[in-house]
């Protein structure tokens, strides 16, 4: 039998033939991080109270509103309201920070009420966002699932929308004329969140910077929630996050947000390439790869289960990413998805696909 160790120390020399057996190795004993350099404790971000202990999953339950119930003022009706737009964000994998963006633009516009009119200043706009009639017809307005939908897919157009300030989302989407209007419902739109659904805002958030990033990261490393086939690669992650990163072995930030929300939203991840202009490999495109930039990552197991690109896993995976992923992000594996005849559906940001080998899923950004 081969022990991990031995393809591992063969693959570094020979990348292209025994990435395949690699990948087996690592499936059956589960390569266990190696020693990590300590990290300062400032750039672990609030990951909730279960910390990366717990089973995965940040969206939370189904919302559920109980008869006579009120939170934070709001009666059953508009918890109703509240409810079906948590639903349709769970429904399209928006994650939990943005059901929450929601939910503070639906309490600042209508105190989550679906209103026929507008206000003193644009009695033109109606339902429970206040939108105007280039959202869609007054039925549609006026139907808070359709209206929900139509917020979110505004959401998700604008820069940044996981790390900019609420509110400034809140004000690219609606364009109204204070960016700081929707501050103060934020806190109430948490508060609801959780009634209804236990999951919280912060639990799921995502770090604003590569270092902070990497720096959870190196948290899930120890909490055995992620794995690296190649140790080198999981070195760069413990460099990224002690700011010791050279400028070669360096990881885009968006790569590193896309593996925070991977290991947040199951309970193990595996990797197997990041950036290969670090360690020097050229399997596939060389160096005209997006890994040569550090603009790319392979997933190569989730929950201890290995990927092929067009498993429910992987496709689960895309879908969970998108909504994180900059616009104009590509994915592999397009060519296995196609002979297993699997249809991934609309996605928003990643917007091309290209062939890749059927035993990782490959994620990359501009």
């Amino acid at each position: 039998m081969i022990s991990a160790g031995a393809v591992s120390a063969h693959a570094v020399t020979h990348p292209k033939t025994t990435r395949n057996l690699l990948i087996i190795a690592a499936i059956i004993v589960l390569i266990v991080p190696v020693t990590l350099v300590a990290v300062p404790v400032t750039l672990v971000l609030a990951m909730g109270a279960n910390g990366f202990g717990g089973g995965g999953m940040c969206g939370g339950s189904a919302p559920s509103v109980e008869a006579a119930r009120t939170v934070d003022g709001y009666g059953p009706d508009q918890l109703e309201i509240a409810a079906t737009i948590i639903t349709v964000g769970q429904q399209i994998s928006i994650p939990v920070h943005g059901q929450t963006l929601a939910l503070m633009v639906a309490i600042g516009e209508s105190g989550l009420r679906n209103l026929d009119h507008g206000d003193a200043v644009d009695n033109t706009t109606i339902g429970v966002f206040q939108q105007g009639a280039n959202y869609g017809t007054p039925g549609e307005r006026m139907d808070p699932a359709t209206a929900a939908a139509a917020f979110y897919a505004r959401m998700l157009r604008v820069p940044d929308w996981q790390t900019l300030a609420p509110t400034l989302v809140a004000h690219a989407v609606q364009v109204n004329s204070d960016p700081n209007r929707y501050a103060r419902f934020w806190t109430p739109a948490q508060q609801v969140l959780a009634a209804l659904t236990g999951a919280s805002a912060g639990t799921c958030q995502i770090p604003a910077d590569a270092r902070a990033a990497a720096a959870v990261l190196v948290a899930a490393i120890q909490a055995k929630k992620l794995n690296f086939l190649e140790p080198r690669y999981q070195q760069q992650i413990v460099n990224m996050a002690d700011g010791t990163s050279t400028p070669d072995c360096a990881i885009d930030s968006h790569v590193l947000q896309l593996i925070v929300v991977a290991v947040q939203s199951f309970q193990q991840v595996g990797v197997s390439d990041l950036n290969r202009r670090c360690t020097g490999m050229t399997p596939g495109a060389g160096t005209k790869s997006a890994h040569w930039k550090g603009k790319a990552v392979d997933f190569y197991a989730i929950n201890r289960r290995s990927l092929t690109g067009a498993d429910d896993l992987s496709t689960q995976l895309i879908r969970t990413l998108d909504p994180y992923a900059p616009h104009g992000s590509s994915i592999g594996q397009s060519d296995c998805r196609s002979r297993a005849q699997v249809s991934l559906g609309v996605l928003l940001n990643f917007t091309t696909a290209f062939p890749d080998t059927c035993n990782h899923q490959h994620i990359q950004v501009p």
